[in-house]
């Protein structure tokens, strides 16, 4: 494992207790968040705000990353908030 695999910083690790022993940001659909719960819950609580994504996994694709994530954020708001 390395731990300097990221822009030759360390990873982030999580605190005492958590099972997740790595923290990464990856794009949506690529880890363990249950989105649609995520996105149902906030249009079930009327959330009108402002949603941002960072992804710091792949520096080489950093745009095509960015585009993807406004893409997927754009597609549940459309799925969720009617």
């Amino acid at each position: 494992f390395n731990h300097k695999a990221s822009s030759g910083l360390r990873y982030i690790i999580n605190p005492p207790g958590s099972q997740a022993r790595v923290h990464q940001h990856l794009n949506i659909g690529q880890g363990e968040v249950p989105w649609d719960d995520f996105y149902r819950t906030l249009a079930e609580i009327g959330f009108d705000g402002i949603m941002t994504a960072c992804v710091f996994a792949w520096e080489e694709k950093a745009d095509e990353s960015g585009k993807f994530m406004r893409s997927e954020m754009q597609r549940y708001v459309d799925q969720y908030f009617k």
